[in-house]
């Protein structure tokens, strides 16, 4: 029967550190052990050791996972990239090569660590690395603090929305606790400015139990400030202090933890770029012993400009926020394109359909059964409000023609998305165009019969849409029979058949055309397609006379897509 690769590759290490095949360290040591990876102690002088040893790990599915090299578990947080464990992070990573050359992978990982110890010697590499991972120190800051004998109990969880903040921001904070005694637990929210984190808390479903509101301090380090374990507050004075330089106000974090009176926390929250640092304050028992204490804290940020991008383009995100959209028809293509709208960025949207959520939806809808009998509008609006942060979406039960002709006025959108893919509504919205919408540019967006194409046409307020609809003879890729519709028993029922996956393709297609208008990318009105090849259109069960959009050969998966001018395409004369 063959060796197994992994206690073949292991083997060849053995013997290979038996021998004189390891001069770049002295082996010391040796540790057997049936259920043990194996481990060499290893000899290595270094000043950042501190005279602690070195040992070399070979996992049980070595080389599938490189060998490891551990140093005390003191250097953590002292050096960067050295977990708890005292595992070294080195960024060395399985090879196919190291099964045939496993010698190979250890040099590898050998290599490395002399690398690191050389970078070890540089203070500025040091503090960089610790700044570039940083959310990943504090967090076993926070643990290794929290774990040791005497520690204050913290939330659980802690969130924060920073709003548009400032230098220095005095704000709020929520803090539910569940349960009683050793099971007792509890979370925390703390908001920015004038915004109150009990109701952020209430629409997303981050509360619960017994409420207490208290104080929170938001301050802003600067990118210059060296922000390191080394230099990361331990008390109360050395955090006031930071607090006095910071804000510019002596005596700040007193008054702070002065205005939340009684049982009611204080907190302190430290921004630089995307991370935030927290700290709880805690009053002394006595009097007499004056110094409050601080406790780290680990934050996640809930604010839309860091949970929907990270900090990655700050202000296209922010003039998204801006934009006011109404979105016409919520069914199989308005809703998905509709969430991913919201999740760009796309703060401001309503809503309108006329049609209630019914359980056949279900097949190829955003919503699904907890919505039944209810709008489709309303119900979409409301998931949006609650899973997606910063989202301020009103959904209305209504008829596109009647809402818009009655409802909406010039200045009120900047951005009407039609989703409805009916041409009396396409007519409509050009017959109301200059009394109800102004200059709002406008955004046609449908799917052929079996989701075979899909069509986005920007239509800029220097163009119009014409009364004799234009979409199937010049928009659209294909010519359609009236058999391909499934007919349903009730009246004038019927739909076109095709999936979730298909119809949620056309989706991200045409959000990614809805945000170029949405960004300015775009200036004349364009008419943009997806099309699928025509081996898609010949596994149909009903014959289609394809146009010259349809890409000819490949297989049913394939598909191309399109850009075309508007004036190219469309007839102007109305």
């Amino acid at each position: 029967m063959p060796e197994k690769a992994f206690i073949r590759a292991t083997r060849i290490v053995e013997e290979w550190l038996a021998g004189a095949g390891a001069p770049f360290v002295r082996r010391t040591e040796v540790r057997m052990g049936s259920r043990q990876p194996m481990s060499w102690e290893l000899d290595v002088d270094h000043p950042c050791l501190g005279g602690h040893p070195v040992r070399l790990v070979l996992p049980e599915d070595f080389p599938a996972t490189p060998a490891q090299v551990y140093v005390d578990k003191s250097l953590c947080l002292a050096l960067p990239h050295v977990e708890e464990s005292g595992k070294v992070c080195l960024g060395v990573a399985s090879s196919a090569r190291d099964y045939g050359n496993p010698i190979g992978g250890i040099e590898q990982v050998v290599l490395a660590f002399q690398e690191f110890l050389r970078c070890c010697l540089d203070a500025d590499w040091v503090e960089e690395e610790f700044r570039r991972e940083a959310y990943s120190y504090w967090l076993r800051f926070c643990e290794a603090r929290t774990s040791r004998p005497g520690a204050l109990k913290t939330p659980k969880r802690v969130w924060v929305s920073l709003g548009t903040l400032g230098e220095y921001e005095v704000g709020t904070v929520a803090v539910y606790t569940l349960g009683s005694g050793t099971n007792r637990s509890s979370l925390a929210i703390g908001c920015a400015g004038a915004d109150d984190p009990h109701t952020l808390a209430s629409r997303h479903g981050l509360g619960g139990g017994t409420l207490v509101r208290g104080k929170a301090m938001f301050l802003r380090l600067p990118t210059s400030q060296p922000w390191a374990p080394s230099v990361w507050p331990l008390s109360f004075a050395a955090l006031a202090e930071l607090a006095e330089r910071l804000s510019g106000t002596p005596g700040v974090l007193q008054e702070v933890l002065a205005g939340a009176t009684g049982n009611h926390p204080s907190f302190v929250f430290l921004v630089q770029g995307g991370l935030v640092c927290g700290y709880q304050l805690f009053r002394a028992h006595a009097k007499a012993l004056g110094v409050p204490t601080i406790e780290p804290v680990l934050v996640h940020r809930i604010d839309p400009s860091w949970a929907l991008t990270r900090g990655y383009q700050a202000s296209a995100f922010a003039a998204r926020s801006r934009r006011r959209v109404l979105v016409l028809g919520c069914g199989s293509l308005g809703s998905p394109l509709v969430e991913l709208l919201a999740r760009a960025g796309v703060r401001n949207l309503v809503l309108v359909d006329s049609e209630t959520f019914e359980p056949e939806n279900c097949s190829r809808h955003i919503l699904g059964m907890s919505a039944m009998h209810q709008s489709k509008a309303t119900k979409l609006a409301s998931r949006l409000n609650v899973e997606i942060p910063g989202a301020n979406v009103k959904g209305v039960c209504a008829f596109a023609s009647s809402w818009v002709s009655e409802n909406v006025r010039p200045g009120d959108v900047d951005l009407l998305v039609d989703c409805t893919g009916d041409s009396s509504v396409r007519a409509m919205l050009y017959q109301y165009r200059a009394a109800s919408l102004g200059n709002c540019e406008l955004v046609h967006a449908w799917v052929e019969p079996f989701c075979a194409a899909a069509h986005v046409v920007f239509v800029a307020d220097a163009d119009t849409w014409p009364l004799d609809d234009p979409a199937d003879e010049l928009v659209n890729a294909a010519r359609w029979p009236q058999e391909g519709m499934v007919e349903v028993p009730a009246c004038g029922a019927a739909f076109h058949p095709y999936g979730a996956a298909d119809v949620w393709q056309a989706a991200g297609f045409s959000a990614e055309r809805v945000l170029s208008v949405i960004d300015g990318s775009v200036s004349e009105s364009i008419i943009w397609s997806w099309v699928r090849s025509s081996a898609y259109f010949d596994d149909l069960s009903v014959r289609a006379e394809v146009g010259a959009l349809v890409p000819r050969g490949g297989s049913r998966f394939d598909a191309a897509m399109v850009t075309r001018r508007f004036r190219d395409v469309v007839t102007l004369d109305v």
